[in-house]
């Protein structure tokens, strides 16, 4: 049953002859519980009374009526009440006849039979004659408002208007008659170009376009009137947005600013007075000033203005960034106790003379180092009196250079330049005494072998002999820690997965640490690979680990670390040793008793150690050190005593892929049969050249020996000389090894290369030989000659 909304009951005018049917009516309203007033007519004189009185909401007509018809009440009803809903409700009402009356103006039809659906057509009726009825009064209120507008801006001596996204008037106002002799009626749906001409439009068309894209704009432009002259005219554009967000037009004001142009003209004409150039002087030192204070404050200098005695006046941005202060924090403090120094009592003092100074005329320059709450920063300050036309001062300026990043790189290099140079010492010693070596080795295995015949006999003298082959063994792990440090070791590089690495040394290091150390591992997903010597940096961990673990004395807990690092150019600019770049890094961190600033400052110096004499040898660090420069990486030390140390290795991302599971070597020593091959020795120290050629020799070789490079060559060049392996020393005078193979190859490119040397300092250049060219470091036992010499020969044959 639909219920009616309304508050007030609905008045209703019912044509109808039948009471019966009447009271069926009102019968079907009162169900739907309408509330409703009915008035009951049926003559055409009682119907147009009722029409005049305006006192009704609908009508209800029946269609056939005693002497008059409801066709004839629909024609009345459109004529004196339109707005009033007519509905037919009849017995004898066909279908054609119900679309005639919709046709000629009824709202709705119903048949008497089915009177249920009488409620909802009233309501629905009443609905819209309610909205028609709003809709007329917004048509004439809108009407009203236009004409409004029409007579306000036809008032006004500019040019208004209001245009589509195509340029095209929707309204002009009645100035645009006398600028363009067109009545505004007639300009509607014009284009602009049509009206003011195609040069006007172009000018203006790039600012309308900004107007379409939602911007308001201001521009001058000149504008022809129809009688031929053009005028100035200042013009603004304001966008019509719509419901949507979309500009659906825009709206034009142009104001005739000829007048105010030919003003101008003559004001700038008046402008050579007297009057006028001080204006423009002042209006210059205004612009100056500002130009001072807009350099003063994007300064990246600490600037601050101090009045002659010596209280802040004026701080840039930069210093007070530095303080993380804002300007009236430290206006009118005296400089020298303000938040700059407040953390630095000595510089302080020295400010505080420097200012007095500079407001007594004398410039100084002060390096300092202050305790700001943004850290410890260094700086560079000037002290400057500031003079009038008077030569008083009115103001000391100060100014201060950061130097933070420039202290720090020289420190870096400094240091960096004292390890280079102690390298270059130690890699020096390192190759005499591994020539000594090499021939003390030698000669002890020799007689060492000579007593072996002897058997039991010579048990008293084998034993020495082994002890001084074990000391030989022992200086030469010495030797190669030291080369290590200089960056001299011969590194056989490939690739490596850092995980794989630390987690393959667990055991090592657990046995290594003892019971009070405890060991953990934490390896970083997807680490970049490597290119370093397995073994060295086997070598490096432990030692690393060896030297935590005795920082620990009463236990505590190692753990490394493996991971990813992109060195940016700020790192770069601080380690000048560094090129930025992907690296990966291996931590080592202990929980011992750290180091101080003075220990850390030297902890990479070879043979310095802070273990008692007997403990340690001092070559540790340093030989790790060594081997990371070497690799193309970088080391940091943190350190803080009683907080443990972090040491961390950086290396160089390689692009080879990361290599499958290692095989487990083949520790056991195969039998080196010689043949009847032909070695040429080339080596300048006698000593180790004699060792060597009767080790060789003894093999079984026949052996030609060269002092130096030109020598081997001539040798070489003998018709009746084949030789098939060139045994030569890296480091000779006048022509290194690497020079003497390059040019034997040429000569013979099958002949067999194996290089020997305890400081191979050149060792890159062996990139334009090959990758795989053998390297034998001294010492080398005559077991070791006899493996790599067959070993080469062998490969070569293979090859």
């Amino acid at each position: 049953m639909t219920e009616t909304p309304r508050d007030a009951p609905i008045r209703i005018l019912m044509l109808e002859d039948s009471a019966l049917d009447a009271e069926l009516i009102q019968a079907q309203l009162s169900r739907a519980r309408m509330a409703f007033v009915i008035q009951r007519v049926w003559t055409r004189e009682a119907f147009l009374a009722e029409l005049d009185g305006d006192r009704h909401d609908v009508i209800l007509a029946d269609h056939v009526l005693p002497g008059f018809d409801g066709d004839t009440a629909l024609t009345l009803a459109s004529e004196r009440v339109p707005q009033l809903p007519f509905i037919f409700v009849s017995g004898t009402l066909t279908e054609e006849l119900a679309v005639q009356a919709l046709t000629r103006g009824a709202r709705d039809y119903v048949v008497k039979q089915r009177l249920q659906r009488l409620p909802d057509a009233i309501l629905r009726a009443i609905r819209e004659a309610e909205a028609r009825e709003k809709l007329r009064r917004a048509e004439v209120e809108l009407k009203q408002s236009r004409d409004r507008l029409q007579l306000i801006t036809d008032s006004m001596p500019a040019l208004i208007a209001h245009l589509g996204p195509d340029h095209r008037y929707r309204f002009a106002n009645n100035a645009y008659q006398a600028w363009h002799g067109r009545p505004p009626a007639e300009m509607i749906g014009l284009q602009i170009s049509d009206v003011a001409g195609p040069g006007m439009f172009d000018a203006a068309l790039p600012h309308l376009q900004q107007v379409l894209q939602g911007r308001r704009v201001s521009f001058e432009l000149e504008v022809p009137r129809a009688d031929g002259s053009a005028r100035h005219v200042l013009l603004d554009g304001v966008p019509e947005i719509a419901a949507d967000g979309q500009v659906a037009g825009y709206y034009t004001l142009a104001r005739d600013i000829s007048d105010l142009k030919q003003a101008e003209l003559l004001l700038r004409d008046a402008n050579e007075s007297l009057e006028q150039q001080v204006e423009q002087r002042t209006a210059d030192l205004r612009q100056s000033e500002s130009r001072l204070q807009a350099v003063f404050e994007s300064s990246f200098q600490l600037q601050v203005l101090i009045s002659p005695e010596g209280r802040v006046l004026d701080a840039n941005r930069a210093s007070l960034a530095a303080i993380l202060a804002e300007k009236s924090d430290v206006s009118g403090c005296l400089f020298w106790d303000s938040a700059w120094f407040s953390g630095s009592p000595d510089a302080a003092t020295a400010v505080h003379g420097a200012v007095n100074a500079a407001a007594a005329g004398n410039e100084s320059r002060q390096e300092l180092e202050l305790q700001l709450p943004t850290g410890t920063r260094s700086f560079e300050f000037s002290f400057r009196p500031l003079l009038d036309h008077h030569r008083t001062v009115t103001a000391v300026v100060s100014e201060a250079v950061e130097t933070t990043a420039r202290r720090q790189a020289e420190e870096a290099l400094r240091q960096s330049q004292k390890i280079e140079a102690v390298g270059q010492l130690t890699g020096g010693i390192a190759h005499d005494f591994n020539n000594i070596l090499t021939v003390i080795a030698g000669n002890v295995e020799h007689a060492k072998l000579l007593t072996d015949r002897l058997g039991e006999q010579a048990g008293p003298v084998s034993r020495p002999l082994d002890n001084a082959l074990k000391g030989v063994l022992r200086a030469a792990s010495l030797t190669q820690r030291l080369l290590a440090f200089a960056r001299r070791q011969p590194l056989l590089n490939q690739a490596v997965n850092l995980n794989e690495q630390v987690q393959g040394m667990q055991d090592m290091l657990q046995r290594a640490l003892g019971e009070l150390v405890r060991l953990e591992i934490a390896t970083a997903p997807d680490v970049w690979c490597v290119e370093v010597d397995p073994g060295q940096l086997e070598a490096s961990i432990l030692n690393l680990a060896v030297n935590a673990r005795d920082a620990m004395p009463d236990g505590g807990t190692l753990v490394l670390e493996t991971g990813t690092s992109v060195l940016d150019e700020e790192f770069a600019e601080q380690n000048p040793d560094v090129p930025p770049g992907q690296y990966a890094v291996l931590r080592v961190r202990d929980d011992g008793h750290g180091m101080d600033a003075d220990t850390m400052a030297r902890v990479f110096e070879p043979f310095f150690t802070t273990k008692e004499v007997g403990r340690g040898t001092g070559l540790g660090l340093s030989m790790v050190y060594g081997f990371v420069k070497q690799s193309g990486g970088h080391v940091q030390l943190d350190s803080t005593p009683g907080s443990g140390t972090v040491i961390t290795m950086l290396f160089p991302r390689s692009s080879l892929p990361l290599p499958g599971p290692r095989l487990a070597e083949d520790n056991g020593y195969a039998e080196y049969e010689a043949r009847d091959e032909i070695i040429l020795v080339a080596e300048d120290n006698d000593d180790v050249r004699a060792y060597t050629v009767e080790a060789l020799r003894q093999f079984g070789y026949r052996v030609l020996e060269a002092h130096d490079g030109p020598s081997a060559l001539r040798l070489l060049d003998r018709p009746d000389v084949d030789v098939d392996l060139l045994f030569s020393d890296i480091v000779m005078p006048g022509m290194t090894g690497w020079e003497l193979a390059r040019q034997s190859r040429q000569r013979k490119p099958t002949l067999s290369i194996l290089f020997t040397s305890g400081y191979p300092r050149d060792h890159q250049s062996n990139n334009q030989l090959g990758r795989n060219i053998a390297i034998l470091p001294k010492p080398f036992t005559r077991i070791d000659l006899a493996r790599a010499v067959r070993g080469t020969l062998d490969e070569e044959r293979a090859g």
